[in-house]
């Protein structure tokens, strides 16, 4: 049993599985403490639900950028992307690891495949990430926004450890789940800092950040 773990721990620490290892180690803990309540999931994107029309100039928006465009990687928090690329793309790169790069354990070629496969093993989990937040990214761009201003008046309480102008969480009961909204606090708010707990209303929805402007509720 323990050399069975031995061996685990050898072939996920070879290149080029190590690289996807590590990227899974790295939304692990992202998504632990965000859970924790001590950071949010920022709706960091790349492009947006208009980004097909811009497949034509990839070559001026960055190697990168223009690979996550053209594999549909936009629309949807840039954490689940990652989340997804590192789920998939660990077990292939492992596969490799385990089955072909044992032949070649040190040296030019060692380097040489590896690299071949990283990118080979980047590309398949890209496309099939693509392929998965698809229809999440259509059911997103059709929620009405008119569903974002019906939430203003509303109290909810905040979940994040803090609240500042480029993070904090609230969740809203909504009778069922609830919903977890971002929010940016208000001047007063600036003034006495938002910490966990807290019960704040949401008095403005700032379409531009996908989140609501609050203000602290003051006990009578």
């Amino acid at each position: 049993m323990q050399e069975s773990f031995l061996i685990f721990i050898t072939k996920i620490s070879l290149y080029p599985t190590v690289i996807f290892t590590g990227l899974v180690m790295f939304v692990t803990l992202y998504w632990l403490v965000s859970l924790l309540g001590v950071t949010d999931m920022d709706n960091v994107e790349i492009g947006d639900s208009g980004a097909d029309s811009n497949l034509s100039n990839l070559a001026s928006t960055g190697v990168f950028t223009g690979l996550a465009l053209k594999f549909g990687l936009y629309g949807v928090p840039l954490i689940v992307i990652l989340s997804l690329v590192s789920l998939i793309g660990w077990p292939l790169s492992y596969l490799y690891s385990s089955l072909l790069h044992q032949w070649y354990d040190s040296g030019l070629l060692y380097y040489v495949f590896g690299t071949g496969a990283l990118v080979l093993v980047l590309i398949v989990s890209m496309w099939l990430t693509g392929l998965i937040i698809a229809p999440i990214r259509k059911k997103v761009t059709n929620v009405p926004k008119r569903n974002a201003s019906s939430n203003l008046g509303k109290t909810a309480i905040v979940r994040t450890l803090s609240v500042t102008d480029k993070h904090g969480e609230a969740e809203l009961s909504d009778g069922g789940a609830g919903l977890i909204l971002r929010i940016r606090p208000d001047m007063d708010s600036k003034a006495l800092p938002l910490k966990q707990g807290d019960k704040v209303v949401l008095v403005e929805y700032l379409q531009e950040t996908n989140a609501y402007r609050v203000a602290v509720v003051k006990d009578l």
